[in-house]
């Protein structure tokens, strides 16, 4: 059982990540377009999130990531299949910094000075890891429960959306696939990325409660039997 203080530090957690999720695309070509990064043509430095890397709002992409790493390492969760899965998110948060994507006017690049080349495989390859683990934990872990008898009305519709949100992910990964593989423009990379983020966003805030009108209202007795129970 999570003691009162773990959860609400979770609940701060979730809040955050959702946050910086939320923000991270906005904000990537937000500074972005501060700038002069003109001479970032092929491709351009817009057409995804990850390639605001070579841009000079790259303090804002890597620090972003970097602070949902460390808050999905740091989260502790509810059993042990929600460590593993943030854990997971954490690390390949890590792998996306570590390695960037391919530059076209660029060789060597990276933490580790890798091949352009190599070094956008092993970054595609951290970027999947993270959405698909951001889709199982939304799909699966958000909607389990002790049982439909102890289910509110606002448990079943928060379960809704995060089967929506959860299929949003999915949809938009495989929509991502299909815009590479038919040559899509390039900025379709970045509306992928932006919709699977705020869809992982929008589940976690409500998750964390940050929507008072998904927030349970009224308890029902065998809820409310159950956390006792627990509590005992």
């Amino acid at each position: 059982m999570v003691s009162t203080g773990k959860k609400e530090l979770m609940i701060f957690q979730k809040r955050i990540l959702g946050l910086l999720g939320f923000f991270l695309a906005p904000c990537a070509i937000g500074f972005g377009l501060l700038g002069d990064n003109s001479q970032i043509v092929d491709p351009k430095w817009w057409y995804s999130i990850s390639m605001t890397y070579y841009a000079n709002s790259q303090i804002c992409m890597i620090g972003v990531l970097f602070s949902m790493a460390v808050l999905f390492l740091s989260y502790i969760g509810y059993n042990a299949s929600d460590k593993i899965l943030t854990i997971i998110s954490g690390i390949s948060a890590l792998g996306i910094i570590v390695f960037p994507c391919g530059h076209g006017g660029i060789e060597i690049t990276g933490l580790l000075g890798l091949e352009c080349g190599t070094s956008f495989i092993i970054h595609c390859t951290f970027a999947s890891l993270m959405f698909v683990s951001f889709a199982i934990m939304v799909g699966y872990n958000f909607t389990q429960s002790k049982g439909d008898d102890t289910m509110t009305p606002e448990k079943k519709l928060r379960n809704k959306i995060y089967y929506t949100c959860a299929g949003v992910i999915i949809v938009f990964m495989l929509n991502q696939v299909i815009s590479a593989c038919c040559g899509f423009p390039g900025y379709w990379t970045l509306i992928n990325e932006a919709i699977m983020l705020w869809a992982f966003s929008f589940a976690w805030l409500v998750k964390a409660e940050f929507f008072e009108c998904f927030n349970d209202k009224k308890a029902s007795p065998e809820l409310n039997n159950a956390i006792k129970n627990e509590l005992a």
